[in-house]
Order: C-alpha cells, then structure tokens, then sequence
C-alpha cells in the first residue's frame, strides 16, 4: 500500500465531512446572509491557516527526517519531496485543514454560536432595556 492510497481514505472522509458541513451551513442561512462578509472571510481563515500550516509541516518535517526520528521507504511514496519530506506527508495538512472547520460547524457548539450571531443580527436597532438602580432611577 502507497501513502497515496492511505492518504486518499483520510482525505476523502475530510471531503464528505466538509461537504456536509457546507449543506448544513447553507442550510442555516438565509439568501441575504449567504452573500454577506462572513462566508468570504471563513473561506480565507481556512486558506491562510492551509499555507501556514504547509510551511511549518515543510519546515518540522524536514528537521525531523534530518535527525532521523522517521524515514519514508522510497517504494511506498511517489519520490516528489519538499526537502526532505515526501509530498504526501501534507495531505495531512489538507484533511487537517478541511476537517477541521466542518466540524466545528457541525458540532453543538457551533451550531449555538451561529444560532446566537443570527438572534443578534435580527436585533439590532433595539435598545438593551436599563436597569434601574436602587432608588428606582
């Protein structure tokens, strides 16, 4: 068995996972709120975060290979390599990256924070009401 191989079974679970977590979220949203700020700026934390975690992936990787905690059998990978490190050492990165997000907006908490953003959002214009304080004032 390749990494390759290996590396599709976790990246296409990653994939179903994103999937279903974009259907839910597309779900939840209104037309309106499907074209606000919020979606392109998810979209771009997860792009940047993908890159950073690229580049200290290539950077550990190849510090860890160099001081020979791990090597790759060159018949088990495809022979591209960043460095030292084999191309498919980031597909962990990619499924890391993907997965990640979805289940943050598929688990309980998720769902909650973006139950609250949406009650806050129909109320704005209203005034919070003023407590009054000990002489009735």
């Amino acid at each position: 068995m390749t990494y390759w191989l290996l590396n599709a079974v976790f990246l296409a679970a990653a994939a179903a996972v994103a999937l279903a977590a974009a259907l839910v979220r597309h779900r939840r949203h209104t037309p309106a709120q499907t074209e606000a700020r919020r979606p392109r700026k998810a979209g771009a934390a997860v792009v940047l975060t993908l890159l950073a975690l690229c580049v200290l992936t290539a950077v550990f990787d190849n510090l860890m290979i160099a001081a020979g905690l791990f090597e790759y059998s060159a018949e088990h990978t495809s022979g591209w390599r960043i460095g030292l490190a084999p191309l498919e050492d980031f597909a962990y990165v990619l499924a890391a990256a993907l997965l990640l997000p979805a289940l943050w907006t598929l688990l309980p908490a998720g769902r909650q924070r973006a139950g609250r953003q949406t009650v806050g959002k129909q109320a704005v214009g209203k005034q919070p009401a003023r407590r009054k304080d000990a002489h009735g004032e």
